[in-house]
Order: structure tokens, then sequence, then C-alpha cells
């Protein structure tokens, strides 16, 4: 064959020492990269939906891609912009269903999409160039959002029959974690429209129909026991006994533990701040404090900790906020301070292994359609410079989510939020380094219904293999029509062969230009002959 999308995926995985066999990972990219279909992915913690998104990147070559989130630390982390930001919504706006304000005709003075949106021409032509718009961690983006974000694509890229005006949407994230934070007073306008506060209940979701696919293959976690434990936690399918392991380790509970490079993750911020604060002021040592470095256009809220000065001690503990290979560390590693200097800090880990680290820059883009180049690029318009350290006796669970744990406590007996439980479960990676502070009952672990009911809608293998056959056999049409572009016609009929022999090309939308294309090379060939 010609053109083979699984060899070519199999060969840039295997050259950047990716897993070849995560068949559900590959299936994504084919669709995100070769084919116009949307897509979720999402996947239990630890599945690799992160580098999933890493890998999209860089394997992008031929489409105009935009990155989004929901808050400012998660942009930053996937390298993008928060979606307010990006779409110039006001975060202290609600817009129902219906709403005037984005209407592209008003019927009052001030009130359409033009007057509320007042989008300058580059970002008129930003989105009109976008093929790919990624939403990352989706699960906390606030239902109506999307139906806001459906709009304006529609009305600004003059496509009102397609939804999100024909952008291909990629949404990664599990709503099975952290969910979006709704006021109650703002719930109470959004209920008579929306039967759950998610994105998936969004009418533009359900209208966009993307595939469906889980990430099954679990990175963090290698113990297999401990495994289908958290996979029961998560989908509220746990027994009494896999409650009785995991309170079992509260025997283990100490306060000490702390001091041993353990770390507590929490539910309430003023528990973790005080902790934090105790911990620091018990050191006999002279405090140091590092001011973080900002230049041009950072706003603070984008900041990757907070506080973004850095106030420690000999002896203080603290987490990793970066991965970084050549300096040998990784985003949630814990060690202690063991030097201080201008431009370098020393952190010594539990095995005596002491790690050099220095200031690294996080990075505020804008994304800005290159007229010469004829692409979207991320244009950086400000940095963020400090040392990727943050104090780490606790954190709350909220801010967990992401990182990898060996050693922690949990103090979740309080939990108060769907898929707080397992969030903080979840960021460990063994029962052995697990420790609860108090033990759990049934009321601590939390899961939200709407989640479980959206979670059994998700696509069979057998739809999906059907989708991807669909995007393979467009994907070599799509070489098909170059190559007969190029004067390829031996090429061309190649293709288009492969394509007959192995798929039923009468239901896609190119049908008839196939059809045309087809007997255009088959006049090409008699006239040879």
């Amino acid at each position: 064959m010609a053109f083979s999308i699984k060899d070519y995926l199999y060969q840039e995985f295997s050259s950047q020492g990716l897993d070849t066999s995560n068949e559900a990972f590959i299936h994504a990219l084919e669709v995100a990269l070769f084919s116009e279909r949307s897509l979720f992915l999402t996947g239990k913690a630890g599945t690799g939906k992160t580098t999933f998104l890493h890998t999209l990147r860089k394997l992008n070559r031929d489409k105009n891609m935009a990155v989004v989130a929901p808050t400012g630390v998660a942009a930053i982390n996937a390298k993008g912009k928060t979606i307010h930001s990006f779409f110039k919504i006001d975060p202290r706006q609600i817009f129902l269903p219906g709403d005037p304000r984005l209407q592209p005709k008003a019927k009052e003075k001030g009130m359409s999409i033009f007057e509320q949106f007042q989008y300058r021409k580059k970002h008129r032509d930003l989105l009109n160039r976008m093929d790919i718009l990624v939403i990352d961690e989706v699960s906390m983006v606030r239902v109506e959002i999307l139906d806001v974000i459906d709009q304006l694509l529609r009305v600004y890229r003059k496509k009102m029959h397609l939804p999100f005006g024909g952008v291909q949407m990629i949404f990664i994230g599990d709503p099975f974690q952290l969910p979006p934070v709704v006021r109650s007073t703002d719930w109470e306008h959004l209920a008579p429209h929306y039967q759950s506060r998610f994105f998936f209940s969004s009418h533009a979701f359900k209208a966009l129909q993307p595939i469906h696919i889980e990430l099954q293959k679990i990175y963090r976690q290698k113990d297999e026991q401990f495994k289908d434990i958290l996979n029961r936690i998560r989908e509220s399918d746990h027994s009494e006994e896999d409650l009785r392991i995991l309170n079992a380790t509260a025997s283990k509970y100490q306060f000490e533990l702390l001091d041993q490079e353990y770390i507590l993750i929490g539910t309430h911020n003023a528990t973790i701040s005080e902790i934090n604060k105790q911990k620091l002021a018990e050191l006999k040592k002279e405090p140091r404090t590092y001011p973080a470095e900002i230049k041009d256009d950072f706003p603070l809220n984008l900041a990757p900790f907070d506080p973004i000065d850095l106030t420690l001690k000999l002896g203080a503990q603290v987490i990793f906020m970066r991965n970084n290979a050549e300096g040998r560390y990784y985003n949630g590693m814990i060690g202690k301070v063991s030097k201080m200097e201008n431009d370098l800090i020393e952190v010594e880990d539990r095995r005596g292994f002491i790690y050099e680290v220095r200031r690294e820059t996080w990075e505020n883009v804008e994304f800005v359609y290159n007229e010469a180049e004829e692409h979207l690029e991320a244009k950086i318009i400000g940095t963020f410079t400090q040392f990727p350290l943050k104090l780490a006796w606790a954190i709350t669970v909220h801010k967990s989510q992401g990182l990898t744990f060996e050693r922690a406590i949990l103090d979740i007996s309080r939990s108060f939020e769907a898929g707080q439980a397992y969030v903080a479960l979840s960021r460990c990676t063994n029962l052995e380094g697990l420790v609860l502070k108090s033990p759990i009952g049934v009321q601590s672990v939390k899961v939200s219904p709407d989640s479980l009911d959206f979670s059994r809608q998700r696509l069979a293998a057998e739809q999906i293999e059907k989708e991807l056959k669909m995007a393979r056999a467009m994907q070599l049409l799509k070489h098909a029509f170059r190559a007969f572009r190029q004067g390829e016609y031996d090429l061309a009929q190649q293709m288009f062969d492969e394509v007959q022999a192995v798929h039923d090309v009468t239901s896609y939308p190119k049908w008839q230009q196939f059809l045309k294309l087809k007997g255009q090379l088959e006049d090409r060939y008699y006239c040879r002959n």
C-alpha cells in the first residue's frame, strides 16, 4: 500500500520511545490527525491523556491547531490559553440558550453577538483558519460554555449549519475526576436548560456526536490489586472489601510521616495552608525568599503555583512542579532542600540523591495566524520565571490533579465533591505508600450519577473501528487526489484500488468526487494504451 496511517504512527511512536502496543492511544491519534471527525478522549487517572496532547502537538503538521483549558494553570501546562481569554468570554456573565447577546442580528441596540464579542480582524482570521480546537481538562468546563463556543464559531466562521462552525473538536478529560465549579445561584439559571453542569449536557456536544475513545492502559500504578480498587472506586462499583483494604492503611498514620517525604493530600484549603506554614516555622533555620520574575503579559492567575514568591529554609519539604529529563526530576517528585544559593537550589530525595535545580520559565502564548507561512502559531507574549518548587508537606486534592506520588497521606474522610476521593487515591503509585489519615466510609466516596450515565454511552470497539476505517479511507482518497493533481496517475490508481478493495466507500462524503476522479483515471489509462 502506498500510504499506511498505522505504519506511520508506529514508526513515530518507536522513534519517540512511546508505547506501540497502546491501540486506543493510536486510534485517537488517527482520528485527530487523519480525519475531520471530532473526538472525546477520556481515561482513568494515569492512562496518558496529557501525553496524548503532547504527542498530538508533535505529530500534527497539516492542521492549524489551538489549545484551550478551563483554568490558568491547566492552560499554561497545556501550552495554550484559557477558554475565557481565547474567546474573550466575560467570566462574570452567564449566557443561556437563545440569549440575544449570542445572535447575529440584534433585536435591540447593543444586543448582538458582534457587539458583545468585538473581535479584531486578526482574531476573526484566527477563528476562520483554525482546523482543530483542543479543550483540555474538559471535565471542569461548565455546561453552557460549550454552547457559547459553538455559537461563536458558527457565527464568525459563517457556517451556521455546522456544529462548532466545522472546527474539528478534541475534548480531553475524565468526567469521574473533578467537576466544574458552579455556584448555586448560577445553577438556578442554568438548571431549566440543562440536565447537568457537565460539558456533555451541552446542546453543542450532543449535536456534534464526537467519537468517544477511552484510554485503558494505566501507567501510574503497577499493583494490579490497587488498580482494580481504583477502577471500582472511579465508577462507584467498589465493595466493602475494597474499603477495608484502604482503611487498613489508616493504622500507619502519624503526623511525623510528613518528615519522611510523605505529602498530605486534603480537601480543605485552610487546613493545607496551615500545615505548610506550621512545618516551615518548625525549622530553626533562616528563611530565604526567591521572588518570581514576570515579563510582559503574564497575568497572576496563570501562575503555575501560589504564592509566586518562594520562601524556603534548609530542610523544607518541596515538590517539583515541572518535568525535566536533563535534571532527572519530574512533576510531583518530593524532596528536601539541602542547599540554597542565588541561582541554584539543591534538593535531596530520601535515597540521598541530590538534584540541582535552576529557575525555569513558563510561557503565556497567544495564537496568531502567520500569513506568510500560512499556519497557526503560538506566539509568546509573556513569561513567568521561578524555581519549579513549592512547599509540599500538604497539598489540596484540586492542586494535586495530574501529579504522581510514591508516598501520600490522604485526608479525604470529609470529601464534599464528586471525584475528590478518586483523584486523591489515584495520585498514589501503590498501596504500600498510601496512608489514610482516618478511615473512609461510603459517604466519603462520591461519584456523579451524571458521569456514570454518560460513560455508559461510549462507543463499542467495533463502532470505533468502523469510524477509523472511514478515516483511513478518506485519508487515502486525499492522497490519491493529491497524486492525481501532481500527475502521478499510477500511484493515484493504486490508492483508489486499495480504497475500493478494503472499504465500502459508497457512504463517504466524497463518493461522487471519487467516481468522477476514477473516471478520469480510467480515461487516461485507455488513452495511454
